[in-house]
Formats: structure tokens, C-alpha cells, sequence
């Protein structure tokens, strides 16, 4: 994957991004890009839409429901689904993923494996057809049934047992499933007939005997005549005037004399309540009407055998003896037995190796052991021989230890991590993942969403040589989104090549991206270069320049003191030139720039600000626009307050003398005037600006976290609070 274009429009938050990032590794250069967004900008909607893509859905937009358009080509192809692999800026760590188990599997010793076990499961499945033929068990029950008769869990040891059995009838009459239907055996159970099968069966067998009976064994018995019979007089048959003939009568009968002569012929069952309701029970159902069947057609001596069976203290053995029966005439089961016997061996062997080998398990396990840090747990496997083998899903250990305790849990049941650990445990899933697209020299395209939040840096470092090792891979691309400046600069100092680290901001048009500045000393990087052409950069270093001057100085430092009025409304604010100011650089960096602009800093100040407000795009870092913004917002805050508090102390002269300016004026403010609607605004001022305006040269997270959209919206409050008050009188400035 060399070259890979994306646009999307209403993507859940991206209203629009066309982009070409050129992933050829030309002169090796590493195949992956950072992308600095701050949070709220673009990342997660960017890494939802590939999710999505690598779903095989379609993305959204959900907010306005809007129509999304998503076009992602590598190499001018469409991509595929199964080429992306987005890893979430979201914790996940209650499962283990498919990775875990196919970097397990030896395909060798798998495809011998599972050739050798087809070959037993398809010997096993011709039994088990032989067996439900014979027990009218469905197929798929019949194991279940056996082992269950045989008190164990394994197949071969139920026909094993079954084998031992020495059984001296022949059982062929008997079918498993339909006497111990549970239908069926209700009947054979009840009160009725374990006191009187035996009577009942010596009459039943009689109707079939005596003198002029209608029935005939195994083809019209007692049950079909009541159906036959009853369906004829219901249909109307007897109403109509119909007679029927039975065979052995001279002449035919309606139905009353039909009824008289049924009645006769059962007499002999029917005059003893209880044989009535047996007969009656054994009518009932299919399932007791083929019992009723099989009385009919065995002999005497198989009724006894089966009414003495059938008894709940026999039932068990009889079971196991019926299950003997087929199972030792059926050829199917020596054939099956010997090829099991003859492949143990060898499938054992196998299960052994997959036990104990796992050479591409050992490398993932390895390499997150020896790249993550100060992990609370061991990792190891519960079925590492049935994952090896595909047989089973890959549940990984985690083992705890305290002294001598030691506590295994799955994935699931890991309790009180901090949030690194989650986010390492997270990350493990991905290392497994990667490990198993190496194994298929699978081409992937990776979308890294914030890897590096909740850790601390020597695994922040971690992370980092992960990826440059993944980028070693031919095959593999990435794509890594960040809102942590750190992290940025991190990867643009290791393997990310500078003209491959972007910066994200959104436009009237939607989401641009462009290439990143001043990522190793932003200072040095562009802002010392440009102090003399930028007015933007110039107001920018004021809070840079007083740090070094408090570092080297101190506080007391004339200078410093002097540029502490450049960042809070004092009484010589207005009075400080731009020429002043360059006077105070020159001194500290030993540079030769001009002093002789006796315009005011001030005003160059909030000038540049109403600039940037006014300005319909805002591209690139934008530090110095935010911090000049920072300093706007915070100095023209504190004319509104120091304003206001003159007027309620009713004493025009009136400075704020205390170090923090700020705060304390507020305070005062609020205490005076705890009801005014510009305490909200002043609060947020309070909140936002501040940190901004400390900056040095490896500390920009606060102020590169905030979008410039969000301090102009303050930086406009402002001015409204600050209209309603006068303008301060200035004097002429000092020359």
C-alpha cells in the first residue's frame, strides 16, 4: 500500500476531509503518519469511519442525519474491509480476540490433526446413524443417551462398557425410544399397571383370542376400532341410516347394536375400573399406542421379559443392556473402535506438542512482557493444546501473586486495574492481532486512536518502539491520530519522517490537514526565525521571554518585572513600547533586532487579537495566534475589572497590587458584586487562559489542547463586558 486517498463528507463529525497521504517507503521512510488533533476535532470520527468500513458497514452522520459519502482508495482500489484494523481509543479488555488463538495454531500439526480426526468423526457418524436406526433416538441425541445410560463422558468408554455386557436375549423387538418415550413410560409407571400388567395383558391378549372376536393381532385391535367407529358415527355414517357388517355375522348392525356388542367383548377389562383406565391411558397417544402395538406382536414370553423390564428398579439396566444389544450387532462399531484405537498415538503426540510449543504465542507473550512494565500478573494459557489445535478458543490466564497467593482469572473476572494497566491489557489484544496479520503477511492498514492516554512514559516509550516495529513491515501501514503533543513529537523524533507529521484543523470547508511546525522547539523551530516579520510570533514570546528571565534572574529582575505588565493590566502597561520590548529580547538572546518603535505593545497586542477574530481560517498549530489570544483575553479582562472596581470604590487611581493579579481581582469582584452576569465569563478566564500564558518550550498541552475557535468565542465575551465600560485614559508613552 503505497499511496492511499481518503475523503470523506458528513462522517459523524467530519463534515468534510480530502487527503492523500503517500505511504511508500522510498529512501526508508517509514510507512505511517502522526496526525496531532486536538480532542473534540477529529480523531474519533476519523477511526469510527474505518471502524465501520472494517466492518463492512457504512458510516453516518448522526447528528443532522445528513447523507455520508466515504471513498478510501489504496492504490487507487477500492480498500478492503478485512486491510483495515482501527485501534480504539476506547478501553475494551473483557475479551480475547481471534489473534490470541490463531497465532496459537500450528498448521502442520493441525491439517495432520484434523485429518486424522475427520477420518475417526466420519467412521463415528456412520455408527451413530446405525444407532438411531436401531433406538429411534435422533442422530444427534445418541451420544448423548449413551453416555448418560453409562454414567461417563466419553463416547468411546459408553461402546466400550456397552461391549463388556454379556446379553443372553435377543433384544431385536425393543425399541429404546419408544418405550421409554416419556409418554409411554408415564403408562409404565403408573399405579395401574404396576399392580396389574400382568392381568391386563392376559385379558388384552384374550381379545384377540376368544371366540368370534373382531380384532386381529397387528392389524385391528381395541384403540383402531374406538377411532375407526367413533369417526363414523361422527361423520354421520350411522345417521344416515348405515349399518356396518362385521365379519363372522350373519347380518349387519347399527350403531347401538355395535356399542352393545364392543361392550361385551370388553367386559373382561372393562368390568375392572382399573384395567379400564389402563386401557383407556394406553389409548391415548402415539406414543403409548405404538406400546400397546408391541404387546400385540411379541410373544408371551418377550411380554413377560419386558413388563419385569420395564419396572422403575429395573429400568437402568435394562437400558444399558438394550443399548448392548444394538451396539454389539452392528458391525459399524468394531470399524469405528479400531480406527480410534489405532490413531490414538499419534493424536496424542500431537495434543502433547500443542501443549507445550507455541513458538508464535511465546514471541506476542515475550515481546508485551518485555515492552510493558511493572504489569500486576503473569500470562499463560487454560487450553493452550484445544486453541492450538483450533478444537477451541484461546482463553488466556492471568495470574496474580501476593506472597504466596496466587489467583488465575480470565479476562473477564480482572479486577481493580489503574487505567495504564487496562490500557496495556488493551494493547495486548492489538499485539496478538498484529503477530497473526505477520503470520498471513497480511496487508493492513492500522488506524492507532490515542494509544499512548493513561500510561506513563517509560511505556508511552513502549508504545512508540512498538510501532516503529510495525512499520518495519512491508505490509503494514499506519495512520496515528493523537490529541497528546508529547506523544506527537515522540514519534516525529523516532521513526514518523517530519514531512509525514500533520496537524488537524477545521475550516469553513470542514477538516484540513497540513504539515506540522515547530514540532522539537516550536520556539527555535519558528518563532525565533520570524520575531521581526511577525507581529503575531512577536507577541507570542512575551511569556517565553519572562520565563527565561524568572529561570536565569528571578522575580525581582527589572526586565522580568517589566514584562509581567506585558501580561497583566499595570499601572506602566500602557506605557511600554514595542521598541522596549525588543530592548528586554535583545538583552537576554543577544540579538541586534531595532528599538526604536515607540508604538504600543498594547495595542499591537489587542490589534492582532481583533485579526485572528476576524480571520474565517485558522490553519495549522496556531500556538502563537492562541497565546497572543491567551494574553489578549487575560489583560483586557482585568481592564474590565480593575475598571469596575474603581467605580465601586469610587477611587479613580486604583491598581491591584498583589502577585496575582488575577485571581485576587476577581475574588474582590465577586465578593463585592456576587450577582453580575460576568462572573461566568470571568471564571472561564480563569479556567482557560492562565496556564496558557506560562509556557515554555516542552510543556504546550494545555494551550495546544484548546482550539482556537473556543478562545475567540471568549476573547468576544470579553470585548462585550469591556464595552460597557469606559476606555481607560492613557498617557503618552516613555520614549
Amino acid at each position: 500500500m503505497d499511496n492511499l486517498k481518503v475523503r470523506f463528507e458528513n462522517c459523524y463529525g467530519i463534515s468534510s476531509l480530502d487527503e492523500t497521504f503517500d505511504l511508500s517507503n522510498v529512501r526508508g521512510k517509514a510507512k505511517a503518519y502522526a496526525i496531532y488533533a486536538p480532542n473534540g476535532l477529529m480523531k474519533t470520527s476519523f477511526s469510527r469511519t474505518f471502524d465501520d468500513l472494517s466492518k463492512g458497514n457504512q458510516p453516518k452522520e448522526e447528528r443532522f442525519n445528513r447523507q455520508s459519502t466515504c471513498v478510501i482508495e489504496a492504490d487507487n482500489v477500492e480498500i478492503q474491509q478485512e486491510q483495515i484494523y482501527v485501534l480504539k481509543s476506547e478501553i475494551e479488555i473483557n475479551s480475547d480476540n481471534d489473534a490470541v488463538t490463531n497465532i496459537l495454531i500450528n498448521q502442520e500439526s493441525k491439517a495432520r490433526y484434523d485429518s486424522l480426526i475427520s477420518n475417526i468423526n466420519k467412521l463415528k457418524s456412520k455408527l451413530q446413524t446405525s444407532l438411531h436406526k436401531q433406538s429411534k433416538f435422533k442422530k444427534d441425541d445418541v451420544e448423548k443417551k449413551l453416555i448418560n445410560d453409562f454414567l461417563t463422558d466419553d463416547f468411546v468408554k459408553a461402546l466400550e462398557l456397552a461391549k463388556e455386557i454379556v446379553v443372553g436375549d435377543d433384544l431385536g423387538s425393543f425399541i429404546y425410544n419408544e418405550i421409554f418415550d416419556p409418554k409411554a413410560i408415564s403408562i409404565l409407571e403408573s399405579p395401574e399397571f404396576l399392580s396389574k400388567s400382568n392381568e391386563f395383558n392376559q385379558r388384552y391378549q384374550d381379545l384377540f383370542n376368544q371366540a368370534g372376536t373382531i380384532y386381529t393381532r397387528g392389524v385391528f385391535n381395541p384403540t383402531k376400532a374406538d377411532t375407526s367407529f367413533s369417526t363414523l358415527n361422527k361423520q354421520g355414517y350411522f345417521a344416515g341410516g348405515h349399518k356396518v357388517h362385521l365379519q363372522g355375522d350373519d347380518s349387519s348392525i347399527d350403531y347401538e347394536e355395535l356399542q352393545e356388542k364392543m361392550r361385551v367383548v370388553h367386559e373382561s377389562i372393562d368390568s375392572d375400573a382399573e384395567l379400564k383406565k389402563l386401557r383407556g391411558n394406553l389409548a391415548k397417544n402415539a406414543q403409548t399406542q405404538v406400546l400397546i402395538e408391541l404387546l400385540e406382536n411379541i410373544s408371551a414370553t418377550e411380554v413377560d421379559f419386558l413388563l419385569h423390564q420395564v419396572k422403575p428398579e429395573n429400568q437402568a439396566e435394562f437400558k444399558r443392556s438394550l443399548w448392548a444389544f444394538y451396539i454389539q450387532n452392528c458391525p459399524d462399531t468394531d470399524v469405528f473402535l479400531q480406527a480410534f484405537s489405532a490413531n490414538q498415538a499419534e493424536l496424542r503426540q500431537i495434543e502433547l506438542a500443542a501443549a507445550t510449543e507455541a513458538p508464535n504465542w511465546s514471541m506476542a507473550i515475550d515481546l508485551f512482557n518485555n515492552r510493558f512494565v511493572d504489569m500486576p500478573f503473569t500470562l499463560s494459557l487454560f487450553n493452550q493444546a484445544d486453541a492450538a489445535l483450533g478444537k477451541d478458543k484461546a482463553k488466556l490466564k492471568f495470574t496474580f501473586k501476593d506472597g504466596d497467593d496466587l489467583l488465575d482469572c480470565t479476562r473477564s473476572e480482572i479486577k481493580s486495574l489503574s487505567q495504564g494497566e487496562k490500557r496495556a491489557l488493551y494493547l495486548l489484544n492489538f499485539i496478538f492481532e498484529v503477530e497473526d496479520r505477520k503470520r498471513k503477511s497480511a496487508e493492513t492498514l492500522f488506524i492507532i486512536d490515542d494509544v499512548a492516554d493513561s500510561f506513563d512514559y517509560k511505556n508511552k516509550h513502549a508504545i512508540v518502539q512498538y510501532l516503529e516495529d510495525i512499520s518495519k513491515i512491508e505490509y503494514f501501514s499506519q495512520l496515528i491520530l493523537t490529541h497528546n503533543f508529547d506523544f506527537f513529537r515522540t514519534l516525529s523524533n523516532s521513526f514518523v519522517r517530519y514531512e509525514r507529521c500533520l496537524m488537524a484543523s477545521r475550516t469553513a470547508d470542514g477538516i484540513k490537514l497540513s504539515k506540522a511546525e515547530g514540532i522539537k522547539n516550536y520556539f527555535i523551530g519558528k518563532w525565533k526565525e520570524h520575531i521581526s516579520s511577525s507581529d503575531f510570533i512577536l507577541c507570542a514570546t512575551v511569556p517565553f521571554t519572562r520565563n527565561l528571565l524568572e529561570y536565569i534572574k528571578g522575580e525581582n529582575d527589572p526586565d522580568y518585572l517589566k514584562l509581567t505588565s506585558l501580561l497583566h493590566w499595570k499601572e506602566d502597561t500602557a506605557q511600554i513600547t514595542i521598541g522596549k520590548y525588543y530592548e528586554i529580547y535583545n538583552r537576554l538572546f543577544g540579538t541586534t533586532y531595532g528599538t526604536t518603535n515607540t508604538n504600543s505593545f498594547k495595542e499591537l497586542l489587542f490589534t492582532k487579537a481583533d485579526e485572528i477574530k476576524s480571520r474565517d481560517n485558522h490553519d495549522g498549530l496556531n500556538l502563537e495566534d492562541k497565546v497572543l489570544l491567551s494574553i489578549a483575553i487575560r489583560m483586557r479582562s482585568e481592564i474590565f475589572l480593575i475598571e469596575e472596581m474603581r467605580k465601586i470604590k469610587e477611587d479613580d487611581t486604583y491598581w491591584c497590587q498583589s502577585n496575582n493579579q488575577f485571581g485576587a481581582l476577581i475574588k474582590s469582584y465577586v465578593k463585592e458584586l456576587p450577582n453580575s452576569n460576568a462572573i461566568k465569563t470571568l471564571e472561564k478566564v480563569s479556567i482557560t487562559v492562565s496556564s496558557n500564558i506560562h509556557l515554555n518550550s516542552f510543556m504546550y498541552e494545555p494551550i495546544l489542547d484548546l482550539t482556537i475557535e473556543h478562545l475567540i468565542t471568549l476573547y468576544s465575551e470579553i470585548l462585550e463586558l469591556e464595552s460597557a465600560v469606559p476606555v481607560p485614559q492613557e498617557t503618552e508613552p516613555a520614549l
